[in-house]
Formats: structure tokens, sequence, C-alpha cells
């Protein structure tokens, strides 16, 4: 700079006003330049800063679809149960021979959980994300999870509002199936099995198990949909990070 200034002030003491000018405009230049290679660097820093942040998020967001697939997973085996059993009491309305696993019979009155936590801990820092590919694959992958949860939600409500009740109308819980008594196995049972297959005739429960039977099938069906796109969208996710790298 003072090298700039020493030049300026020679060219004033000798009259050059057309050089005068000429440096004057190099000048004005030299410091936009200056400007937008400061700005530049800045935008880098900041972009390097992003990136990292972003970085940090999806892997957070990768760890916990990993937790979220444990859990699909758990209630898939636990459903998969769950409709074994109302095909096999289903089986024996229509056909009276077929026997049933009587140990099995309390997976009538319960059902399985789905608490994915990925959405609810990522759903705000996912709409501030800048690249748009991931952005816009969560938000697909988060559309699929309210999906099944609307499903989840109707599942619960024919087996905790419908069934439930019905089970303890009818006088169906064993209550000394809550004691442990190793001496008698069909103290065990939580529900009275002479009492299932009496119900086994009765229209209102046939319709509660065709209910029970449509809603466990269509939970089942979008939690393995849910389980693909899970392990899809990890995949994606892993690659981003490589790409990043």
């Amino acid at each position: 700079m003072k090298l700039l200034r020493k030049i300026r002030q020679n060219l004033i003491m000798k009259n050059q006003n057309g050089n005068y000018y000429k440096y004057a405009v190099g000048e004005i230049i030299l410091v936009v330049l200056g400007i937008l290679i400061a700005l530049s660097i800045n935008n880098w820093n900041e972009n390097r800063k992003n990136k990292k942040k972003e970085l940090v998020l999806i892997n957070n967001i990768i760890e916990d679809l990993g937790l979220d697939l444990i859990h699909i997973n758990k209630s898939l085996n636990e459903v998969v149960n769950q409709k074994e059993l109302v095909d096999d009491l289903i089986e024996k309305i229509i056909d009276n021979k077929k026997k049933l696993d009587y140990e099995k019979i309390s997976l009538l009155r319960f059902s399985s959980d789905f608490r994915p936590i990925s959405q609810r801990n990522h759903s705000e820092s996912i709409s501030n994300l800048n690249d748009d590919f991931i952005r816009d694959i969560l938000q697909k992958y988060f559309l699929k999870e309210d999906q099944v949860l609307d499903i989840f939600l109707e599942y619960v409500d024919i087996i905790h509002n419908k069934i439930r009740p019905y089970l303890s109308e009818i006088g169906m819980h064993n209550l000394k199936s809550l004691y442990n008594n190793k001496t008698n196995e069909k103290l065990h049972v939580p529900l009275y099995p002479k009492i299932l297959e009496k119900q086994l005739s009765v229209v209102k429960f046939q319709q509660l198990l065709y209910e029970r039977r449509l809603k466990t099938d269509s939970f089942e069906k979008l939690l393995r949909e849910l389980r693909l796109r899970n392990e899809e969208l990890v995949i994606k996710l892993k690659n981003e990070i490589d790409r990043f790298k």
C-alpha cells in the first residue's frame, strides 16, 4: 500500500493527470478484487463449517436409523406371531378339528409398539439442510413413517379399545396366570381356552378377529416396506458422507 501511495504522489507532482486517472482506476480495481477474494475465502470457510455440521447431523441420523431398524425388526417379529395366532383361530372357526397352541393365545390381547426416534430427533434440523438431495430423501422417508404410524394407530385401537374390553366382558382373563405356579401349567395361560373356543362361534368375536387380522396384516406390510426404506436410506446417506470427504 505504501508503494501505491508513493506512485500516486509522484504522478500528482509531475502533473500527469491522464496516467493518474489510469492509476486510480487500477487501484480501485485492485481494492475491489481484494474485497472479492476476502469474501470468497470467508464464504469458503463458512461453507466448510456448514458441511462439517451437516456431516455430524447425517451421522447422528444414521445412528438413530440403526436404532429404529432394531425396533422395526422387533415389532415385525411380534406382529408375525400375533397374525399367526389370529390365523389359527380363524382356521379353527372354519375347521373345528384344528388344534390350538394355548400357550400363544395371550397374543390375542397384545400389541406391538411403533416409536421411531429419527424423525422425532431430527425433523427440525433436516428442514434447514442445504443439501437438497439429502433433505428430499429424508423427508420422503419420514412421510413413509407417518403412513406406518397411521395404520399403527388403527391397529392399536382395535386391540386396546375393542378386543381387550370384549375379553374382559366375557370373563376370558385368567387371574391366576398372574402368579407363578409351576405345579399347574394351566394356571400360566392368561386366557381361558374353553371360553375362547366357545367364543369362536360368536359372530361378534368373529368380526373382531376379522378386524384384528386386517389391521395386523396392514401394519406388518408397512413395517416391511419401512424396513426396506430404512436400509436403502442408510446406504444413500453413507454414500453422501463419502462424497463429502
